[in-house]
């Protein structure tokens, strides 16, 4: 076992809200030793974003990253088998990830913060989300297990640009140099 690549020094959440959505709740409450509610065919929206911190840092490069998941629960008039979640969700973490010297041999630094920190922060959403929603009254729910290699460069991203340390207390504006929205039919 070693050190990755990849290493996240800070997560800090900026807002988590899982409600009860009366209107697409289960009739009775579920069992929780034999279900999970499963994300199929629920839209989930993300918006990411990266910025670089601290580019000469003496053990590598510095990236501030966002992460926000919304489930809405909306109708979507294009599509007909529109599957919802029995709670409004929306979390946002950010995070700040280290790219050790040497790294850049495996990928781009930048590429290696947005597509393994993604993973990072959305494994932390996801565990959030379990957490508060498992002592709530339609039962615990699980986020689907994501990739996020759309995220790298080639894929269409932009370059982050530098960021000064006090995005980690402004709004999210403030640091988004690269942005994706995305609505995610788990489905696909």
């Amino acid at each position: 076992m070693k050190a990755a690549p990849v290493q996240l020094l800070q997560v800090m959440f900026r807002k988590v809200s899982v409600e009860w959505d009366e209107r697409h709740a289960p009739q009775e409450p579920p069992n929780p030793f034999t279900t999970t509610f499963m994300f199929d065919g629920v839209d989930l929206t993300t918006e990411f974003s990266i910025g670089e911190l601290d580019p000469d840092h003496e053990r590598g490069r510095m990236y501030l990253l966002s992460l926000r998941l919304v489930v809405d629960n909306e109708p979507r008039k294009d599509k007909e088998d529109q599957k919802y979640s029995p709670y409004v969700i929306d979390v946002e973490a950010r995070g700040v990830v280290l790219i050790p010297n040497g790294a850049e041999k495996l990928a781009p630094p930048e590429d290696l913060a947005a597509v393994n920190g993604a993973s990072l922060l959305w494994s932390a959403l996801r565990e959030q989300v379990l957490t508060v929603s498992a002592r709530m009254m339609a039962g615990q729910v699980i986020l689907p297990t994501m990739n996020f290699h759309d995220l790298r460069k080639k894929d269409g991203g932009m370059s982050a640009k530098p960021v000064a340390a006090q995005a980690l207390t402004k709004s999210p504006s403030s640091s988004k140099v690269r942005k994706k929205l995305a609505k995610r039919d788990v489905a696909e």
